[in-house]
């Protein structure tokens, strides 16, 4: 019997009927796996994944492959969204392993949770030859496959992260060193990275945007990355809003899934970017953007949901691609030619199957085709939707909340940033529970699941944006809530904290997160987190916890500055290239007295004197008046 029905997860809900015995991960299936002396498959994905269903399709639907599973091992099912911190574990091992992650992750554990062997996607006849490879292996060479298992968990368990932590006191610029070696990891023809398929990596354009005085040629390439993603296939022109990545190196053809996580940071990035150069381009795609994420992705309880499947009715991308006979019928080709030519419709199809995908080689404005695009989303809208994950992720939704709040800035929309602090106050409502418990996502069986570091980032920085831009203290007052959540609930490693929360079951290894991949690494987040809270809070305890974080990944970061943007950005922002920022009382100064200034300016009820200005670990003498703080801004 399957063991799914009861489940939330709306990924777990996909196998429920499958001829595979499978378990939710449980203290159940564990102990099931010790009685019956069995190894474990550990299959992990989530609701989007394309060639996740695949696998489904091929083997877990198959009998006779459900037979052998069920026969040999104890099957558990576990969605990555769900449970990230088992995730982030055995993709870990798979690498140890010297294999190529990804999902489907498929792991074979010995009964003790210790990893032995695994991979990816298998074609079905791959897969029966492994499973009875597998079988024969652990019934003729058990003590040869656990000692292997029991290298792979001690490998685990090491401090393998190679910290070196610098003297920051001490420490010459780096960022000008750091650039250089990004721009040689970039595609001066397409943008982004040089290797396909290609992922946005928002951290990485977050970086560069926050950059003073950068240099034109690096704007350059950074523009190129965001005009081509706009004008791309990888943005969805017809409905907005970005697939998760490029299969190609060109931003053409997309794998068609479209996450929250992505959206909510590209919505801040291109917020930035428009902040900084007024393209109308950047504009349109993040007002687009932001309409997919709220008309597609918002549900009742004013959350938002995780992500939009890549297949419909079985087939990848089919919701979002179009025959020149269909476009045809629906914007006749005499009257819609310069709309054929702008979005690069073949007779013959563009893709694959004779199907087109929308994709601009120049620069067009979708709004001088707004009757054109009313009609495809109508007619697009009476097709089979792709299935919606509807999880809600404590830190996807923090993310979009800054996402927001960064974008009424920059459209200087009050409407906007009302939503925004909406969001954040419907995160309190719904992600914090009795007795202050942090959930990572508001359903769940018979266990919350606690939340997880990086939800406690992305949730402890939107409550600083919040902040920031409100002067609401009690968004200060849940900061230090968050922060205190962190000490007691995550152990520490030197200087950086483990993913997994002590409230939720324990798991054979700790795991520190420090790399900047597509999300920004948790104890990154945790660190701008920190130097936030430490000023904002007055708390020094706070940024010299923050700065010891830093120091030790510094020298990471320094070799490879793609993957840790995140915390150079951070580094750049708070050590080498402090901004100066502004305390104000705001029970005696208004917020539009200060639009002019260009600084970030910040309410502090307590403030002395109205004003006080600190750039990196200093602070100027607080003053009374406007015309004796612009006197020291002019003295900076």
């Amino acid at each position: 019997m399957n063991h799914l029905q009861n489940q939330v997860s709306p990924y777990l809900l996909q196998h429920k009927d499958n001829p595979v015995d499978w378990y939710p991960w449980s203290e159940e299936a564990l102990k099931k796996a010790n009685e019956e002396d069995k190894p474990i498959i550990l299959s992990i994905g989530y609701a989007a994944c394309h060639w996740c269903h695949v696998m489904e399709h091929e083997s877990f639907e198959n009998r006779e492959v459900a037979d052998l599973m069920n026969a040999y091992f104890v099957c558990i099912k576990v969605d990555r969204e769900e449970r990230p911190d088992i995730d982030l574990i055995y993709m870990d091992a798979i690498h140890a392993m010297g294999l190529h992650g990804g999902w489907p992750l498929n792991v074979f554990l010995m009964p003790d949770q210790k990893p032995f062997y695994g991979g990816t996607y298998f074609p079905k006849s791959n897969w029966v030859q492994l499973l009875n490879s597998i079988h024969r292996a652990y019934r003729e060479h058990k003590s040869d496959l656990q000692q292997s298992a029991e290298g792979f968990a001690d490998n685990l368990n090491k401090s393998s992260i190679g910290l070196y932590p610098l003297n920051l006191n001490d420490q010459q610029p780096i960022i000008p060193d750091c650039l250089e070696l990004i721009v040689k990891g970039l595609d001066p023809i397409f943008g982004g990275t040089h290797k396909s398929p290609k992922f946005p990596i928002p951290s990485l354009t977050h970086f560069i945007e926050s950059l003073p005085n950068c240099s034109s040629s690096i704007l350059e390439l950074q523009d190129l990355q965001l005009t081509k993603m706009a004008i791309g296939g990888i943005f969805d022109q017809v409905g907005g809003g970005f697939s998760r990545y490029s299969v190609d190196s060109e931003w053409f053809c997309p794998h068609f899934e479209k996450m929250l996580y992505d959206n909510a940071q590209l919505i801040r990035v291109y917020a930035l970017a428009f902040q900084r150069t007024k393209i109308p381009l950047y504009k349109e795609v993040l007002n687009q953007t932001i309409g997919f994420v709220k008309r597609e992705l918002r549900a009742s309880n004013g959350l938002y949901w995780t992500a939009i499947d890549a297949d419909s009715e079985g087939v990848e991308g089919l919701f979002y691609v179009w025959t020149f006979e269909e476009l045809n019928t629906l914007l006749p080709y005499d009257k819609y030619e310069a709309f054929y030519i702008a979005y690069s419709i073949s007779k013959n199809g563009n893709w694959e199957h004779g199907n087109n995908i929308l994709f601009k080689k120049d620069v067009v404005l979708n709004g001088e085709f707004k009757r054109a695009f009313e009609i495809l989303n109508n007619s697009r809208n009476k097709r089979v939707r792709p299935a919606t994950d509807s999880k809600q992720l404590l830190a996807w939704n923090a993310l979009l909340a800054v996402g927001l709040i960064d974008s009424a800035n920059s459209l200087n929309d009050s409407n906007l940033k009302a939503e925004a602090l909406i969001l954040v106050d419907n995160i309190q409502k719904n992600f914090i529970v009795e007795d202050g418990f942090i959930l990572h996502q508001i359903t769940y069986v018979n266990q919350p699941i606690a939340a997880f570091l990086d939800d406690l980032g992305a949730l402890g920085l939107a409550y600083v944006k919040s902040y920031q831009v409100s002067g609401r203290t009690d968004y200060l007052e849940n900061a230090l809530h968050v922060y205190h959540m962190i000490e007691k609930h995550h152990t520490k490693q030197h200087a950086l904290y483990n993913f997994h929360s002590n409230l939720n079951d324990s798991l054979i290894a700790p795991k520190i997160e420090i790399v900047d991949s597509v999300c920004p690494s948790s104890n990154s987040m945790i660190c701008e987190f920190y130097f936030w809270l430490g000023f904002l809070a007055n708390n020094a305890e706070l940024t010299i916890q923050a700065k010891e974080m830093i120091a030790s990944v510094l020298e990471q970061a320094q070799s490879n500055p793609i993957y840790f943007a995140n915390w150079l950005r951070i580094y750049s922002e708070w050590i080498e290239n402090p901004q100066a920022i502004i305390k104000y009382n705001p029970l005696h100064i208004a917020a539009e007295s200060l639009m002019d200034l260009g600084k970030l300016c910040i309410p502090v009820e307590n403030q002395a004197n109205n004003f006080m200005i600190c750039i990196g670990d200093r602070c100027l003498a607080p003053c009374a008046d406007l015309s004796t703080l612009k006197e020291q801004l002019k003295a900076i």
